[in-house]
């Protein structure tokens, strides 16, 4: 058994060590060191199974000396040494993973040989109980610590105790550098477990997790992929500062799962933390953040930093109405794409609870039958009976629907393209050249066909769908104005204003 003794002053440090000489009969060696870094220096030759360490120390102190040994010698058992006025640099010592402290005022020949003895015995039995994982039996011991800190049935002590005794080597180390860790979230997971493991959720989970692993490894060997349960897990980028590097490698990540998994994700990323209680904080946290997925496509891609909270909440139907210009009547059909994807996108903007997503697309509903148009009662059914994983869901039966109402109103396919596509690039730079291509018609043919039925030319129908986003944006955010236009593909703050009251009636400043 090697055992150390650190401390800076000579009496302090040569007094422990002829305490603990009666223990040379067991086979025991004692070493002494001046400070952590002398410590570390002679563990580099051979380790110390015991090291009674002083807390405060130049050079390198005892809090150094024990987190730098969490990452390189995980078994040490440290007894730490301090004085009364130290205590709560003592209690702080325990959290980083010292097993117990002893008071320098009181310390004693009999209470030092008692605490070593005491290690002795424990680090022996756990040497003859010390358990052999396979590698799938090791991936759950270490997923169950980790879901046993995160629900808070365990603190951080309780953990690194565990983890020393399992030989779970992460919680050990880097913990306490300043770091990185993503979220990601598989699409259709529960489909991809029924499938290829026959619904054997703990297979799948392990395949998932033996692929990632693999590429975060070569990133840094400590890091690791935990399960937070169902289709979501926790990607850790240990040592990791600069956001981009870190988004580089996400993408990486996002493009071994599809690879070799067949599988897409969607990642939270850039998700900072600086010790282990920071982490399953923030880990906690996060999980707000991650509703924000159910406004985005498939296997997105949302910076932790940069998710901003709902800012308002409103009536629906009357705010819509507003943003439709306060026009009564009967709808027309030729309305209902531009209307249809209007509310979607100011569903998209509030970002209110997915839960409250299936009563706000029932408004909607209400908006177009109080238009005077009437909704198949088969469209109502299937919105009441879905259970939906993005807004997405919610729209494509809209879209089926008015599919099924263009092809029976004649509605030409070239205009349904031509209004999809503004309906998606509108924030961008595109010209009617642009719009045509796409549809591939000429300039005239396409004005003259989207005219007709649309009752705007093209311009003038991407101008004043501009608008509304605008005026959704204006309403539901706190972003400035110039920030807006950007966002709704408008350049100039003036001309904005000026197209902004002659649609509505009022400047963009007294409509806020």
């Amino acid at each position: 058994m090697n055992i150390m003794v650190v401390d800076d002053e000579y009496s302090i440090r040569s007094h422990l060590a002829s305490m603990l000489q009666g223990l040379d009969g067991d086979g025991v060696t004692i070493r002494e060191a001046v400070n952590g870094k002398d410590a570390l220096r002679l563990m580099e030759q051979s380790p110390s199974e015991i090291v009674l360490t002083d807390i405060r120390m130049p050079v390198m102190d005892g809090m150094e000396l024990i987190r730098q040994c969490r990452m390189k010698h995980p078994g040490i058992w440290f007894i730490v040494l301090s004085n009364f006025a130290e205590f709560e640099l003592a209690q702080k010592a325990l959290e980083y993973g010292a097993r117990n402290y002893l008071l320098k005022a009181t310390i004693t020949q009999d209470k030092v040989l008692e605490e070593v003895q005491r290690a002795i015995l424990h680090l022996e039995k756990s040497k003859e109980k010390e358990v052999k994982f396979n590698p799938n039996e090791f991936l759950m011991v270490q997923n169950s610590l980790f879901y046993e800190r995160l629900q808070g049935h365990i603190q951080n002590i309780e953990l690194l105790r565990r983890a020393e005794r399992l030989k779970v080597s992460v919680f050990l180390e880097a913990f306490d550098l300043p770091s990185k860790f993503a979220i990601m979230e598989i699409e259709r997971f529960s489909d991809w477990t029924g499938n290829k493991f026959r619904g054997q959720s703990d297979l799948a989970v392990y395949a998932l997790i033996n692929v990632v692993r693999e590429s975060i490894k070569q990133w840094n060997e400590s890091n690791e992929l935990f399960h937070m349960g169902e289709n979501r897990f926790v990607v850790l980028d240990l040592g990791e500062r600069d956001d981009e590097r870190h988004i580089r490698k996400i993408v990486d990540i996002s493009e071994v799962t599809q690879k070799y998994l067949g599988l897409e994700a969607s990642f939270l990323t850039n998700c900072n933390f600086s010790d282990m209680s920071d982490f399953f904080w923030r880990v906690q946290e996060s999980r707000h953040q991650l509703a924000h997925f159910f406004y985005e496509m498939n296997a997105c891609m949302i910076n932790a930093m940069q998710v901003q909270p709902p800012e308002t909440d409103l009536d629906l139907f009357t705010f819509f109405q507003s943003v439709e210009g306060g026009e009564e009547g009967r709808l027309q059909v030729t309305a209902l794409p531009g209307l249809v994807d209007t509310y979607f996108e100011l569903l998209r903007h509030l970002r209110r609870p997915s839960l409250a997503a299936k009563g706000d697309v029932k408004t909607l509903i209400q908006f177009i039958e109080n238009g005077g148009f009437a909704v198949p009662t088969a469209l109502k059914s299937e919105i009441e009976l879905l259970q939906a994983s993005r807004l997405a869901d919610f729209k494509a039966p809209f879209t089926h629907w008015l599919g099924v109402l263009g092809g029976n109103s004649r509605h030409r396919e070239e205009i349904s393209k031509a209004l999809s596509f503004i309906h998606d690039r509108y924030a961008t730079k595109i010209s009617l050249e642009d719009i045509c291509s796409h549809v591939n018609l000429s300039r005239s043919h396409l004005s003259k066909l989207f005219k007709d039925q649309q009752g705007l030319p093209v311009m003038e129908y991407m101008e004043t769908y501009r608008l509304k986003q605008a005026r959704m944006l204006l309403r539901t955010t706190k972003r400035p104005i110039a920030e807006i236009i950007d966002r709704v593909g408008i350049a100039d703050v003036f001309y904005f204003s000026k197209l902004y009251k002659k649609h509505f009636g009022i400047n963009p400043s007294k409509d806020r």
